[in-house]
């Protein structure tokens, strides 16, 4: 359930946003919060002056703290921002596809609240997607607030990013990735969810995001997957800028980011890998979550702080061994219903635009 505030007026009629004019959003921007009230103010200050006319739906996901305040006195201030706010944290995936249907623009931005696009990368994308019209998904360089580049996309998905990015310590895949990614303007399996714009079309023919991913990198792949299947390429656009800050809300729910990201990389491989690499990539997790939790309760016995890492590991793999899906059959039919009504929907809606 979800309570809405706004302070739209018809969308199609011009109205102003900040020191822009707009007769109709090109953009819809989707932004997911939870406890994002530092992050707000500079990245919708960075979009609302881009040079393109964009609608922006701050969805926030039951912020314990006043996020939802914030969120609501941009819709009171700005005429293009609309606040959405849900009574439970639906997850990033789920949190997503909150406005799906309401969105206007021709494209849609998924954006995290912790990134602030350059001057010119909206219109950079924009322009990019009207010009290669069989092109459904593009997505930008993200860098650090120094302006070095970090990984924003992923030419595969499998079990060896398994091993990089949940086994070894996060620091190790990050640092490989950021040095030795090539970042051309190339077709991509996936581009980052961070800051990610998908033909509004392509997005509502699919039916959004899978909402069984909580909070992965695969909730991103998983789409481009399908995206590429019903409507075009995926292509990395490095001409286009972002600079992602990366994990603020993660620190205030540290369990729930490793539960999604550990759950969201298992279900990933059982909805496009099969069983057998799901199995495989159960025991890596398991391993690893394990392996985690002992280590930090030896390292707890001395520093305190290691102590709640020691509990969060400790839960999920307790959580791995009873809400698998070889133990929990609920998941297939969840992969088989989604994917059910995503056929449907491209079957009523007929070929995309």
């Amino acid at each position: 359930m979800e309570s809405v505030t706004t302070t739209m007026q018809d969308l199609a009629a011009p109205h102003s946003c900040g020191s822009q004019v707009a007769v109709r959003p090109r953009v819809s921007v989707i932004i997911v919060t939870y406890c994002s009230g530092e992050e707000l103010p500079a990245c919708i200050g960075s979009l609302q002056e881009q040079s393109v006319p964009v609608e922006i739906f701050l969805v926030d996901n039951a912020s314990p703290d006043d996020t939802g305040k914030i969120v609501s006195d941009y819709a009171a201030q700005y005429p293009n921002v609309r606040a959405i706010l849900n009574q439970d944290n639906l997850g990033l995936a789920a949190g997503n596809n909150v406005p799906l249907g309401k969105c206007l623009g021709d494209y849609i931005l998924i954006l995290n609240p912790d990134t602030l696009l350059r001057k010119d990368a909206l219109a950079r994308m924009v322009e990019f997607l009207d010009q290669n019209s069989d092109v459904t998904v593009v997505g930008p360089k993200s860098v650090y607030p120094d302006g070095t580049p970090h990984s924003s996309f992923h030419r595969r998905w499998g079990i060896g990013h398994i091993l990089l990015w949940r086994v070894l310590p996060f620091r190790f895949a990050r640092s490989y990735y950021d040095k030795y990614s090539s970042y051309q303007f190339e077709d991509k399996l996936f581009v980052s969810g961070a800051c990610l714009m998908i033909r509004r079309t392509t997005y509502e023919l699919i039916g959004g995001y899978d909402p069984e991913y909580f909070l992965t990198v695969e909730d991103a792949c998983d789409v481009c997957i399908r995206a590429r299947k019903a409507a075009g390429r995926v292509v990395f656009l490095p001409e286009a800028e972002v600079m992602h800050i990366g994990g603020r809300s993660g620190e205030h729910a540290p369990y729930l980011v490793v539960w999604g990201c550990y759950h969201g990389s298992f279900y990933h491989f059982l909805k496009h890998k099969g069983k057998l690499q799901a199995l495989i990539v159960f025991v890596l997790l398991l391993v690893s979550s394990s392996l985690r939790s002992l280590i930090a309760s030896v390292m707890g016995i001395f520093n305190p702080k290691y102590r709640e890492i020691a509990h969060t590991y400790g839960k999920v793999s307790w959580n791995l061994l009873v809400r698998n899906p070889f133990r929990a059959r609920e998941w297939g039919r969840t992969v088989s219903a989604f994917n059910s009504a995503s056929a449907s929907a491209r079957s009523a809606q007929g070929p995309s635009s």
